[in-house]
């Protein structure tokens, strides 16, 4: 759920006592903070959580422009070496020496919507040339569909000319480095980071990743997508269009040469989230990869935000949070100092439950729980519908609360009646939310059956693995 949901929920949560609408009434905002306990949970996931969160990987494709702040960052060719392999950088030079130009033929790999692999060969044109910036040299690689980008952004190619050059470095077959022109990073080296980390995963037990974003120039994003693939053992990477902050696609699809970058994995891995990561206009998600024993066998397991829904948001987390409201405000003299700590600590309960209507589940209490409990999968926690429904029952509770605690009652009717008045919107709204999870349920056993087939795994194994 998004936070304004659950700050309201706390405030509901304060209308169920009576003295503390009677403080309200009186403009005394004491009560408000049993809103900002229902919110607690995630400021303090993600004002301190994520930055104190251990990383042992960080994956960032395209690094940002330090003064700019958007890629491809304009480095200098000393600084680049091949840990900067597939990552998009911008450089500027003179054109020492034009090496090869003409037309030839390229093979490369297409992946099918059925996750078949296709080998297709087209006729391209290329240039390839030797950049110096005078701090070094690079081989400068432009075929295929971003030679003719190159072609209609630099024109003629001359020796001796000034010009800036982007793409992704790359590494030849002696070793030295190029610059491959490009307009987006390589997939290749997130997949192969992801795999490695979930190897070592499996042997040490646990290894955090941080997938760092593509922003480009004019507030755009170039949106990528991580597919974990189990029972192929196979990490995809899917390369795709510019999208605005909004996730709206507004073009530039890279070439299907560089779409994907595929990684095989050497050991057991299963998905417990049901869908590709994707990954654009936010700052990035982290994943943690743990050993873990599933039916019998040792594999590693998937963790969306490891820092998230964790201690912050258990029914223990709440208990504590009450008991801190009630000595801190019976210390300075509150005279409702224990309703406001039961409105407190129940709107972190909201906020806990309500989290569990959509996929991520929390771990609900600890320490006596150790694992967490997966969530109820009604919408994800930007889902419209159910964020308007909690929202509107929230509000339907308020002004329920509101007008049985006041004499005489400024709407005349039965609690019964009044309140089914009220919350008739959220329950149509949660019908329809049970009614779409009902369906996404059965197609998402299918993909977690898959996710999950460790049968699958031991045939690789039986005709030699992978």
């Amino acid at each position: 759920m998004r936070g304004f949901t659950h700050y309201i929920s706390g405030l509901a949560a304060a209308t169920f006592f009576a003295a503390l609408v009677g403080d309200l009434r009186l403009g005394i905002l004491i009560p408000v903070i049993a809103a900002a306990a229902a919110y607690f949970p995630d400021f303090v996931d993600f004002k301190f959580g994520k930055f104190f969160a251990r990383r042992d990987y960080e994956i960032d494709p395209a690094p940002w422009d330090e003064k700019k702040h958007y890629a491809p960052k304009l480095v200098k060719i000393s600084e680049l070496s091949e840990k900067n392999r597939y990552q998009f950088f911008a450089v500027e030079g003179k054109v020492e020496e034009i090496l090869v130009q003409g037309s030839g033929k390229l093979t490369y790999k297409v992946l099918r919507e059925d996750g078949t692999e296709e080998t297709v060969t087209d006729s391209y044109n290329t240039i390839v040339f030797t950049l110096n910036d005078g701090t070094g040299k690079i081989t400068v690689e432009a075929f295929g569909d971003d030679y003719e980008f190159f072609e209609e952004e630099f024109g003629k190619i001359e020796e001796g000319r000034e010009m800036l050059v982007f793409g992704y470095v790359d590494v030849d077959e002696d070793g030295s480095l190029k610059l491959v022109v490009s307009d987006a990073p390589h997939p290749q080296g997130i997949a192969e980071t992801i795999a490695r980390a979930i190897e070592e995963a499996y042997r040490e037990g646990e290894r955090i990743v941080k997938i760092h974003n593509i922003r480009l120039p004019g507030d755009v994003y170039r949106q990528f997508f991580v597919h974990l693939d189990p029972p192929k053992r196979e990490v995809r990477v899917e390369m795709g269009p510019i999208v605005t902050p909004g996730g709206v696609a507004i073009g530039g699809d890279v070439p299907e040469y560089r779409k994907y970058g595929i990684a095989k994995v050497n050991v057991p891995f299963i998905k417990t989230y049901p869908k590709p990561t994707r990954v654009d206009s936010f700052s990035g998600p982290e994943i943690a990869f743990r050993r873990a024993t599933f039916k019998g066998k040792t594999v590693v397991k998937d963790r969306f935000l490891p820092w998230h829904h964790g201690f912050s948001h258990s029914l223990t987390m709440g208990i504590i949070i009450g008991l801190v409201v009630f000595a801190f405000f019976k210390l300075i003299g509150y005279e409702h100092a224990t309703e406001l700590a039961l409105a407190s600590m129940i709107g972190q309960w909201l906020h806990v439950f309500e989290d569990q209507l959509g996929f991520m589940g929390s771990n609900l209490l600890p320490p006596i729980t150790k694992d967490v409990i997966p969530g109820l999968k009604l919408g994800e926690s930007g889902s419209g519908l159910t964020n308007f429904s909690t929202a509107w029952l929230m509000i339907a509770f308020m002004i329920w609360n509101f007008n049985r605690f006041t004499d005489p009652r400024p709407i005349p009717i039965s609690d019964a009646k009044l309140l089914l008045y009220l919350i008739w919107p959220s329950i149509i709204g949660f019908g329809i939310a049970i009614i779409r999870s009902i369906r996404m349920r059965k197609e998402l056993k299918e993909l977690m059956d898959y996710y999950t087939n460790l049968e699958a795994f031991e045939e690789l194994e039986e005709v030699g693995g992978i």
